[in-house]
């Protein structure tokens, strides 16, 4: 179990507060890694949850090497810390 996955500590955690460790681009979006998020990626045949970090809006998130990656619009700056909040649709399940 992934210990900077707040979603297997608590599942209907919606917000939260991260630091942004990784930032690049990826499929026109920015590919972000977070020091722990509560955004589920998507898998198992459940969607991904949607929602916002600080300013920026979580449009995917996936599992990708073993790590969660959050797709955002705009690009947060590296170390960068913010408020989390997850919307939907995955979150509400």
């Amino acid at each position: 179990m992934d210990p900077n996955a707040l979603y297997y500590q608590d599942s209907h955690l919606h917000q939260f507060h991260a630091r942004v460790i990784s930032c690049q681009p990826q499929d026109g979006l920015w590919a972000v890694g977070l020091d722990q998020t509560a955004f589920y990626p998507e898998g198992g045949g459940q969607p991904w949850d949607l929602g916002t970090l600080a300013d920026a809006q979580v449009l995917a998130v996936r599992e990708q090497d073993g790590a969660v990656v959050h797709f955002l619009r705009p690009a947060p700056e590296p170390g960068a810390g913010g408020a989390g909040a997850l919307t939907g649709p995955g979150a509400l399940t």
